[in-house]
């Protein structure tokens, strides 16, 4: 919003012309306009008009000054053009995206100074829709205008990613300080002796496809060799179904998802889960929660004991901080249901997260996470289970270009238990490349 409250203040400059100073003074007035031109170039247009009215005040002949704040004032929308701007974008973050298309289009038809902004804004909608033609075509209208440049720059880089039919491809290197921890499997590695670190090339291919803009088919299909430990190769493959339904600022997503993985080319787990999720945002802030069911059959006889039921469920909001950067909190409650009851427990934890926004070029996440973890039966010698599960990650994306982007990321996990065969760290360091296109 800095950009509009920008376009106001300059407004309220160039409403008047500078009034003459009780003493001229040349000199200073030069030096005024020196400060404007330096304003000028690094963008900061608020303080370039306010050093040229100051030069014009000291000295009406300095034409040098006069011509740069008549050019800056005449390139700043008018006062109601910008009400109109403002009043669209508190409909469209509020979730009422036909309301805001419609005031963005009313904008662009009257010609008025701020139809760079409307279009940017339309380029968003459309870009939610997932109508890539549309999106491009607004975000290039936009970026003729320098204020929008940037920002429709990083998001006709992210249009060009997405339509009725996206693909990506992830190849990356993964340094993995305990990986005996197997994806979706309680702390089994743990008892079998002390982690052994070990490099791994992890390759992942998505396809999604979006019959309608509410249905949202995907496949996942990844794949982790080791250096080392072969005996832990990893072959994914996740399917999904999800459908997202929006009302004004209210928006409700059903997923259903099934896995199936190989374990060193062995079936290892089959997972059925569903999944419901809600969110509802206003200006500067979202309350989202959601729950989900999910059945794990493993097939190995070492994890079968896991084989059962899981379900969480978490609240929480998302804070809008300003400067593209969201502060997202919950709280987590799970309940785990196995074959053997020693590994049934009830849990709780906390979330944060700050992120960037998808409007930059450079995109970051940042978490960390706490939780308590109560296990139902004692362990064979009687001992009650506890744990204190600890994690953190910081996550990166950078945009090289419209297909193109680097990927790096770290996370750390510390599980604290009364049962020392269930105390354990995993550290996993991670840096790759990612190929992604979409369309039409």
């Amino acid at each position: 919003m800095s950009l509009f409250a920008t376009a106001v203040v300059l407004a309220d400059l160039c409403s008047v012309a500078p009034e003459p100073a009780a003493a001229p003074d040349p000199t200073d007035s030069a030096a005024y306009a020196v400060v404007g031109d330096d304003a000028l170039a690094t963008g900061d247009t608020r303080t370039a008009a306010i050093a040229y009215r100051n030069a014009v005040a000291l000295d009406p002949a300095n034409t040098h000054a006069k011509a740069a704040l008549a050019a800056l004032c005449n390139a700043q929308p008018a006062p109601e053009d910008v009400a109109a701007l403002l009043d669209a974008i508190a409909r469209y973050r509020a979730g009422e995206h036909a309301e805001a298309g419609a005031a963005l289009s009313t904008i662009i038809a009257s010609g008025g100074s701020a139809a760079a902004g409307a279009h940017f804004f339309l380029g968003l909608i459309a870009l939610e829709r997932h109508d890539v033609s549309t999106a491009l075509r607004e975000l290039a209208l936009a970026r003729n205008d320098p204020d929008y440049r940037e920002l429709a720059t990083s998001l006709m880089r992210l249009a060009h990613r997405d339509g009725v039919v996206a693909v990506a491809l992830l190849v990356e290197p993964e340094l993995d300080s305990n990986p005996q921890l197997l994806p979706d499997t309680p702390p089994a590695g743990a008892v079998t002796g002390a982690p052994q670190a070990d490099e791994a090339i992890l390759a992942a291919a998505t396809i999604t496809v979006r019959p309608w803009r509410w249905l949202r088919l995907r496949d996942v299909l990844a794949w982790r060799n080791q250096r080392q430990l072969g005996e832990l190769d990893f072959l994914g493959e996740n399917a999904q179904v999800a459908a997202e339904l929006m009302a004004g600022p209210d928006r409700v997503t059903i997923r259903y998802d099934l896995d199936y993985d190989l374990l060193d080319g062995s079936r290892y787990l089959v997972a059925n889960s569903a999944g419901l999720a809600y969110r509802r945002d206003w200006h500067d802030l979202a309350i989202v929660a959601s729950y989900s069911a999910r059945r794990r059959d493993y097939a190995q006889p070492a994890q079968q004991p896991f084989t059962g039921w899981v379900h969480a469920a978490d609240a929480g909001a998302v804070i809008h901080m300003g400067r593209g950067i969201d502060l997202d909190g919950r709280i987590i409650g799970g309940r785990e249901l196995t074959n053997d009851r020693s590994f049934d427990n009830l849990s709780g934890s906390v979330q944060l997260a700050l992120r960037t926004r998808t409007t930059s070029a450079l995109r970051l996440v940042i978490s960390a996470s706490g939780g308590y973890a109560r296990y139902d039966s004692p362990e064979p010698d009687g001992r009650l289970r506890r744990d204190v599960p600890l994690g953190a990650a910081a996550d990166v994306e950078i945009d090289l270009g419209d297909h193109v982007f680097a990927v790096a990321g770290t996370s750390v996990a510390r599980n604290l238990s009364t049962i020392e065969d269930f105390r354990y760290g995993k550290l996993v360091a991670r840096c790759g490349l990612v190929v992604a296109w979409g369309g039409p």
